[in-house]
């Protein structure tokens, strides 16, 4: 049977693009020839260190070709990788190295310059080697990523892999609550390439830029598409709205992914004009919802075409895809403008519904909880049987994201469950006012809470960061969305901040902001 594996996607481009330009990171450069005897080696390195197959290896560092590296060295050895979040605290990292046991630990400079005193302690967890994927000589207790690749044979490991073998670890953001393995299989990973083939259109002349960090899905959705195509991976070690511009400008960047954040910073950036972006042809955003009016500015700001993506981690990412043509239809037509706030329709394999409390699909137009079903749905949860079958109940992963289809098919990211507000026993979705606070002229950035009320239980709090140089006050913002929202959609209070907390991946952090307003309440919600 010819089995899903990542490892044959990526030895199929080498054959067909060999020549062709992988890596282009700093001064560094590659082709697909290079690549693979790089990951090659890497491979025979890991075995040489003792890692046999199905053992993990964690990664720990900010973008570049080596990531890229490692995540190939998994697919054609049939180990593990566990890409972790380089914003993680003491607390969430210990919790996931206790729960994945990882036999190797790479790292670059700026995470080694935090992580170095602490050696003894990992080491104590059972990581027996730390890789150092940094040029110059590595820190005391650490060994070259270069020099074990230089010394380790070229030649193809030889090993059986079955496309339902884990293939990475992924663990879930920790917003609502501790961060979860998410074990995704080579077939998994490989159904997210064809679907992301299909619904985004890539191809061998691509240049695909890595702006959202490595570690997390959201960059994966293009990631093994790229591969595929013999496509070139560009790579900055982290975003920036200065760095995206100019990796754009100077690699002649195609196609890249952003969240709705990094996208508001983008086309904010004060030197913004001066760099040339007609190169970029395509941007797929996705992993939190955006508002519609900073969606048309962004549109009209990058010339491209505009794909939106929804999906998670469960679901290797992608689900959904709004695409171009919506987008274009959107702002031609008053009579459609309403897709732009809309994830667009299942990816050709992915069946979704939305359904109630009982799992029953609902009508068109009425709230549920999403739930989806296709090979790309991951195996499973790290060592948390019980969590895993409660996800999966049914044969359909249930996502805790709250959405609604409509008579055309196209469905509509309302809120997560946790993100509803009940005020005054009217339901309010977080999302709705925040759309109506970004079409303000001073906003930047907004997040909208429940917060404890003893008159409506839970009171709408809006937390607001304005534009640099911009003026407003609360009333002035408030009195705005009077008049654009219905009364009890309302914020009842509006407080100024320099900054949102955030994710690893931009996302706005409801669960830290809220924090502060149910300190020392029994419940969080009300």
């Amino acid at each position: 049977m010819n089995q899903l594996l990542l490892s044959n996607l990526f030895e199929q481009a080498v054959q067909r693009n060999s020549q062709a330009v992988a890596t282009l990171c700093g001064t560094s450069k590659h082709t697909y020839e290079q690549l693979y005897e790089r990951v090659c080696r890497l491979s025979n390195a890991l075995a040489n260190l003792g890692l046999d197959q199905g053992d993990r290896f964690v990664v720990l560092m900010l973008n570049c070709h080596r990531y890229l590296e490692s995540y190939l060295a998994a697919a054609i050895s049939g180990r593990i990788i566990v890409p972790l979040n380089i914003r993680w605290g003491a607390k969430e990292l210990g919790a996931c190295l206790q729960d994945c046991v990882p036999k190797a630990f790479f790292l670059d400079a700026v995470i080694a310059q935090h992580l170095t005193p602490f050696l003894p302690h990992l080491k104590a967890l059972g990581i027996q080697h730390f890789i150092y994927c940094s040029d110059g000589p590595p820190p005391d207790g650490m060994v070259s990523y270069e020099e074990l690749i230089k010394n380790a044979s070229s030649e193809p490991p030889t090993v059986t892999i079955e496309e339902d073998d884990v293939l990475g670890l992924f663990y879930t953001s920790g917003t609502t609550g501790v961060p979860k393995g998410v074990m995704l299989t080579h077939k998994n990973l490989m159904m997210n390439a064809y679907h992301a083939q299909i619904g985004l259109e890539f191809r061998h002349a691509s240049v695909y830029l890595h702006a959202a960090p490595m570690f997390h899905l959201a960059d994966g959705a293009a990631t093994w598409t790229t591969t595929w195509n013999g496509a070139a991976h560009a790579f900055i070690p982290k975003f920036d709205p200065a760095d995206v511009l100019n990796a754009i400008q100077k690699w002649r960047v195609t196609n890249t992914v952003l969240v709705p954040t990094m996208i508001n910073l983008l086309i904010n950036h004060p030197e913004f004009s001066k760099y040339d972006v007609n190169s970029l042809s395509q941007t797929l955003y996705g992993a939190s919802p955006i508002a519609p009016e900073l969606l048309r500015r962004a549109m009209k700001a990058l010339s491209c075409r505009f794909y939106q993506g929804y999906g998670m981690t469960e679901a290797a990412p992608l689900l959904t895809i709004l695409s171009p043509d919506n987008h274009e239809h959107a702002l031609k037509d008053p009579k459609r403008t309403h897709l732009l706030a809309s994830a667009g329709k299942p990816l050709l394999g992915v069946q979704v519904r939305v359904v109630d409390e009982h799992d029953r699909d609902v009508p068109a137009g009425t709230v549920g909880e999403i739930i989806a079903r296709g090979p790309n749905i991951m195996k499973g949860y790290w060592n948390k049987p019980e969590q895993t079958a409660k996800s999966l109940r049914g044969g359909w992963y249930h996502s805790k994201d709250m959405g609604r289809f409509d008579e055309e098919g196209y469905l509509y990211i309302v809120d997560r469950k946790d993100d509803m507000i009940v005020t005054g026993g009217e339901n309010v979705y977080s999302t709705e006012v925040e759309a109506v606070l970004y079409e303000h002229p001073a906003v930047l950035e907004a997040a909208v809470v429940g917060v404890p009320d003893e008159t409506w239980g839970e009171a709408i709090k809006a937390i607001v960061v304005l534009r640099s140089g911009a003026k407003a006050t609360e009333t002035e913002i408030l009195e705005y969305c009077k008049k654009n929202l219905s009364t009890y959609k309302v914020p009842r209070s509006l407080e100024f901040i320099p900054e949102l907390p955030k994710s690893g991946t931009g996302k706005i952090l409801k669960t830290v902001i809220r924090q502060k307003y149910w300190a020392g309440q029994e419940r969080r919600v009300h």
